[in-house]
Parts: C-alpha cells; sequence; structure tokens
C-alpha cells in the first residue's frame, strides 16, 4: 500500500524540482569526472579483484584428503586453483568472478574490497537511501552505475548467508539481469552458483528478491523517509548552514550512515556475548573463528528470531560410545568449532561450525554424524537491546501510572466542584 502524502511530500518535490534545474549543469560534469578531475570511463576491471587464499582455513590443507571438500575447484571457470599437501594457489588465469569465496564454507578465498561486510554494507546503504536497489554484473550493466546499482564482478560472488540477512533486513532489494546475459558469459558455473544461493536465501528468510531484465524498468528514486530526513534537516539548519556552510543534503547519508554503524555494533555485541557464552577458545587454547557469512546471519536471526524455524542446515552429532578419541576431527576443523578436551570429550559450538561435514568425512569410526539441526541454537540474546526495552517498557508503565493518577485527581476535583454546583443551586 502506498504511503499518503502530505503538505511536507509537495514542498520537497518542489525543492528537488528547483534544485535539479539548479545544479544540472554542476551535476552533469561531477557524473563525467571522478574525483581527479578525469574523464570517468567504465572499466570492468574496477569492479574484479583476484581473490588470496588462506590455507590454514582450507579444508583440504588441513585434513590432507581430497575427498574432504572440492568446493572451490568445482565451481572455478577456469580451473585457476591448485590445491597441493598443506598449500592453496591461484593462477593468473583466474577470472576473479568471486565464485570461490561464495562457496568456500570457511571462508579461506578473501579479497580486500569484496568481503561479506563490505558488500553487506554496500547493498544496505543503497536500500536505505532509494526506493529500489539493483545487484548486478559488469556484463548486464555495460555503463558507469548510478547510486543505487551495485555492481559485482558476477552476482553469484553473494553467498547464501549474505543474501539471507539482506532479505531480512530489506524488501527493496532486486537482481537486475537481462535475458541472455549469463548465456554468453565464460564464468560458467555463475549462474547455477547464484541460482543455488538465492533460491536457499529466499527459503530462510521467507522472502523474495526481485528480478528486473529490462533497464528501462529501473528506478533511481530516493526513499520518501530518506527525502524528509533531508528537507526537515534543511529547514532546522538553515540559519546555522549560513554560518557553517553544512549541507542539509548529508542529513539523508549521515541517517544511512549511523544505520549501517548502528548494524556493525550490534554485530560486535553479538560475538562477544557468544564469546562470553561459550567461550573465544578451545579447550587447547585454538582461537574460534566466526566466519562473516555466519556472523551476518546471527545478526538477523538476532533482529529477526521468527526466521529460525526457516533455516534448514544439518550439523554434526557426536557419538562418544563410538569415537577412539584420534583427534582427526579437530585437527579438520579450522573454524575451530569442534573441541576435543583431554578426556576424549568432543564439543561443538554449533554457531562457529560452519555445517561443512569435513568432520564427518574424516571420522572412520563414524562417531560423527550430520543430523537437522535447530537454528534457534544460532539466536544470541542481545542484551543492550534488551535492556533498553526494559527502560522503555518501565517509562512506558510510570507514564501510565501518572495518568491514571491525574485522571484520578481530576475525577475527585470535578467531584468537588458538582458538589458545590449542587449546594448553590
Amino acid at each position: 500500500m502506498a504511503e499518503k502524502r502530505d503538505f511536507l511530500d509537495e514542498l520537497i518535490d518542489l525543492q528537488s524540482d528547483w534544485r535539479s534545474i539548479k545544479e544540472m549543469p554542476s551535476s552533469m560534469m561531477g557524473s563525467l569526472l571522478d574525483e581527479n578531475g578525469e574523464q570517468k570511463v567504465f572499466n570492468p576491471a574496477d569492479y574484479k579483484e583476484k581473490p588470496s587464499a588462506n590455507s590454514l582455513r582450507c579444508l583440504r590443507c588441513a585434513s590432507e584428503r581430497d575427498d574432504v571438500c572440492s568446493r572451490c575447484l568445482d565451481v572455478c571457470p577456469v580451473h585457476a586453483i591448485t590445491i597441493h599437501k598443506k598449500s592453496v594457489s591461484i593462477t593468473e588465469d583466474c577470472r576473479k568472478c568471486g565464485l570461490c569465496a561464495t562457496v568456500c564454507p570457511t571462508e579461506a578465498f578473501t579479497t580486500r574490497r569484496h568481503s561479506p561486510r563490505q558488500v553487506y554494507d554496500r547493498i544496505a546503504r543503497a536500500a536505505s537511501a532509494y526506493e529500489q536497489c539493483y545487484v548486478t554484473c559488469t556484463r548486464a550493466l555495460k555503463r558507469l552505475p548510478k547510486d543505487n546499482e551495485i555492481v559485482l564482478a558476477c552476482v553469484g560472488a553473494v553467498p547464501r548467508d549474505l543474501w539471507f540477512s539482506l532479505l531480512a533486513d530489506y524488501d527493496n532489494i532486486n537482481v537486475y539481469l537481462p535475458v541472455g546475459i549469463c548465456d554468453r558469459c565464460r564464468t560458467t558455473t555463475g549462474e547455477e552458483t547464484y541460482a543455488n544461493e538465492i533460491a536457499t536465501a529466499e527459503e530462510w528468510a521467507d522472502a523474495g528478491l526481485g528480478l528486473e531484465v529490462d533497464q528501462k524498468d529501473m528506478t533511481h528514486e530516493f526513499t520518501r523517509a530518506y527525502k524528509r530526513s533531508q528537507f526537515v534537516s534543511g529547514a532546522i539548519h538553515s540559519a546555522e548552514r549560513l554560518v557553517t556552510r553544512t549541507n542539509p543534503a548529508l542529513a539523508g547519508a549521515k541517517a544511512v550512515a549511523k544505520k549501517l554503524s548502528d548494524h556493525a555494533q550490534r554485530l560486535n555485541r553479538l560475538q562477544k556475548e557468544l564469546e562470553n557464552a561459550v567461550g573465544a577458545k578451545t579447550s587447547n587454547s585454538r582461537m574460534r573463528m566466526l566466519t562473516q557469512g555466519r556472523k551476518l546471519m546471527m545478526g538477523a536471526l538476532q533482529h529477526a528470531p521468527e526466521l529460525a524455524r526457516f533455516v534448514k542446515f544439518e550439523a554434526p552429532v557426536w557419538d562418544g560410545a563410538l569415537c577412539t578419541a584420534c583427534g582427526a576431527c579437530a585437527k579438520v576443523c579450522t573454524t575451530h568449532a569442534l573441541d576435543l578436551d583431554r578426556n576424549g570429550n568432543v564439543t561443538i559450538q554449533n554457531p562457529y561450525c560452519v555445517n561443512c561435514g569435513a568432520c564427518v568425512t574424516v571420522c572412520e569410526e563414524g562417531a560423527l554424524v550430520m543430523e537437522p539441526m535447530d537454528a534457534s541454537e544460532l539466536v544470541v540474546p542481545d542484551k543492550v537491546a534488551e535492556e533498553v526495552a526494559r527502560k522503555k517498557a518501565e517509562a512506558k508503565e510510570r507514564a501510565s501510572q501518572y495518568v491514571e493518577k491525574g485522571k484520578k485527581q481530576l475525577d475527585r476535583v470535578a467531584g468537588v466542584l458538582e458538589k458545590l454546583d449542587d449546594d448553590n443551586s
């Protein structure tokens, strides 16, 4: 249902029309020149980055077994990845598509500019400020992107945990891919990858991504809240602007930045609460690793715990009667979610577990099996938010008590006045 417009919206439209005419020459020059004053040119290479491999996180390297994991090898369209004993290498044939980072459960493949947290922030920033946000690839756009268009080397570079966290927080995210783009792409595994990742995320979030195939149907309008934030800030600080030359147009951007900052702080609190609850280290003093994707997913579940019933995956379960305490499972778990203590007992912290199944594969005795897990185990209470909510509830209760007390006093005054009126009559 469309939001009802009011007089403020009419003023915003008038201001926007006048500003667009007034600033048209400078905005046109700004769109043609970069920050160095040079002419902007669309270059697909600007949106691609060769990943680096961390062999310490690789499941095959940790186990020295070929049957433990082959996800990156299977998804690489040009077979640029080689895993030999304790080393992972990427050749110069790499297409920089990012699919290896998407499918690697332990995040052994990383890039400086396209980590899950960075991609989340870019998409969330656009989705917060604009009516619609579009995620696309270089082949689909073929031009300099607008501010609400997020260009990646491949749409398949977004893993399911990241899609889930975005779908849980925003309902205006779309994929822009015209018909025929993927059919002729040399990243031959990209279409299957993004189809699987998106389908799983949509099932988990009980929501759907939009799909746009025609560039003419794309919109680049700011959201109503963003426009109103800008306008109100400009009206309130008009006098200040004359003195300090502050720009009210930044008000909306500051609101979006604060939203992203609050999200980051919430994720940091989540990790601290998790570490306090289960410990940051194993019994052998190995530091547990919470992947960025899992942290984003848990942040979304913390914000919307009701979605946990839709999240379906399996986690390892230990049978002590079959275990010989050989230590193979602990050796292969590079996130250190699985702990084998000195007494031969195995414990698994599901928030740190990436559900890869490597421990089950290397367990020769069958003491570990994958079974469906309850995703509500990933919901970490936000004590700060709970405290804020408690204080608000207390303040509301006090306010209602004051109102009730005031009503009773008014009733007594009214009774006295009525009695005086009866006596006078």
